[in-house]
């Protein structure tokens, strides 16, 4: 029983490894706004170390912004984990975020030290700092990975439940 116990654990430690290491994260943006009065709202995701943009949904709005195809123009351009920069392709139009400290592959809340906001044909604006101008990143595990942590526990109870069947006829 106490081998069984200890395999238990080891399995659970382990599936449950895997599973935070293969998250993504989510980095939803709060407070950002800038001195032309422009604001950006949205979230990116980062690969589970922090360091690799995977995808985002950033709008931007304000009186520095002709129209809402600002953000459907933007492609990526990034320096994690300390900087996160989306621009169109010819950089006329682009957002930058400075971090303070770095984005962490923990998720967690990051202050935005500062950033910048350049519409084309307009002011560039600078981010208006306050306590509340932040990232805030939450890990999204993967599915594959929930399906092979569920599938590895189904399994482990399987496996004692047989066990025990084992010594309750001996």
């Amino acid at each position: 029983m106490k081998s069984s116990v200890r395999l238990l654990a080891a399995a659970l430690f382990f599936a449950g490894f895997t599973t935070c290491a293969s998250a993504d994260i989510t980095w939803t943006l709060n407070d950002v706004t800038f001195d032309n009065g422009n604001e950006a709202t949205g979230s990116f995701v980062t690969d589970n170390t922090a360091l690799i943009l995977e995808g985002f949904s950033i709008d931007v709005t304000g009186p520095g912004i002709p129209n809402s195809a600002f953000t459907a123009e933007l492609g990526i351009g990034t320096y994690l984990p300390g900087l996160v920069g989306f621009a169109n392709s010819d950089f006329s139009k682009y957002i930058s975020l400075v971090f303070s400290p770095d984005l962490t592959s923990a998720g967690g809340t990051v202050p935005i030290a500062s950033g910048y906001d350049c519409p084309s044909g307009f002011t560039c604006g600078t981010l208006i700092t306050n306590d509340d101008t932040e990232v805030v990143g939450v890990l999204t595990p993967e599915p594959s990975s929930l399906l092979l942590f569920g599938s590895g526990l189904i399994g482990v109870g399987v496996w004692m439940r047989l066990r025990g069947r084992r010594f309750q006829r001996a």
